[in-house]
């Protein structure tokens, strides 16, 4: 098969972007990245792809190119962008744009193919969290993932809905039952709102072998309202920072404008707390507890604070 590079640079609407490169012959290596965005850092993340993947990816991004839709193109809300270059030697590079491909399309079965070189269980830490938000925009990510380690770990997807419910219970059952178990609830996005209408719950509750649970601290008390004992619960402290990276204050205020991150950076907080009163309909004391916040977050979360302009503007 001959060499090919091909590059993907995904734009989700409400979350942080990242691209994909895909190079090699036979065999290749497969290349994650999510971009620097507000406080957040830059993320790269390599896997080796062999030969069967790398003949799908070929085979599947020639198809898709040799029988082009414009339509695939067409923009939307509440989706993803994505734009991409298909290379090869002695091939006019082809360069291409898609919107969210629907299921059975061409472009869909080319993005298949490509997230196929980051299997979930192959791919923890930050990794994990950012690819499961771009596999979430394009239907690629399962409800559920159980890794194979010890304890085995069941991981809920950060979008599983009750539709997934069925699904979800069928894997649960066909756990082992003579293993401990971790259940990972740390990318799940609101496990206060119907958490029992997705997991079955009186099935985990129930397991002979222990049962833990990772949960983000802000929802430790919704498992324990399910009858989860409060000592199996590990809880995870989120830094206040958006799915884009920029710093959140009060609860749900995305701070995403370089005038108030340069007065946080320069600690002027009686400028900080006017410049929030006019951005936003806040009391004097909420500009002042805004304020002292996003003091808080640039001085504790620094990693990008030095290129927060440049990284929004």
């Amino acid at each position: 098969m001959p060499y090919f590079d091909l590059r993907l640079g995904f734009a989700p609407s409400f979350h942080r972007g990242g691209s994909i490169r895909v190079e090699g012959d036979v065999t290749g290596a497969a290349t994650f990245e999510a971009h620097p965005a507000g406080l957040l850092p830059r993320l790269v993340f390599t896997l080796p792809v062999d030969a069967r993947a790398m003949a799908a990816i070929h085979a599947r991004c020639s198809a898709m190119l040799a029988g082009w839709d414009d339509r695939w193109s067409e923009s939307g809300c509440d989706g993803m962008g994505i734009g991409g270059t298909f290379a090869s030697p002695g091939v006019e590079p082809r360069h291409f744009s898609l919107w969210s491909p629907d299921h059975g399309s061409a472009a869909h079965a080319m993005l298949c193919a490509v997230f196929d070189c980051f299997p979930p269980g192959r791919c923890g830490g930050v990794a994990e969290e950012q690819l499961e938000s771009i596999r979430g925009y394009l239907n690629l990510q399962p409800p559920v993932t159980l890794y194979d380690e010890v304890p085995l770990r069941l991981r809920l997807a950060p979008r599983a809905h009750r539709d997934d419910a069925n699904e979800i219970e069928t894997r649960v059952r066909a756990l082992p039952d003579h293993c401990d178990l971790i259940v990972d609830l740390s990318g799940f996005e609101r496990p206060s709102r119907g958490l029992a209408q997705i997991l079955p719950m009186d099935l985990l509750l129930k397991r002979s072998r222990a049962v833990h649970w990772i949960v983000q601290s802000t929802d430790a008390d919704a498992l324990i309202a399910y009858g989860v004992d409060p000592s199996a619960i590990k809880t995870i402290k989120r830094a206040p920072i958006s799915y884009t990276g920029h710093p959140m204050v009060l609860g749900d205020v995305v701070v995403s404008s370089p005038e108030l991150i340069s007065l946080a950076q320069n600690g002027t907080r009686l400028a900080l707390v006017s410049a929030f009163r006019k951005a936003y309909p806040l009391t004097v004391l909420e500009g002042a507890r805004a304020a002292a916040e996003l003091v808080h977050i640039m001085q504790t979360f620094p990693f990008q604070s030095d290129r927060f302009s440049n990284d929004i503007s």
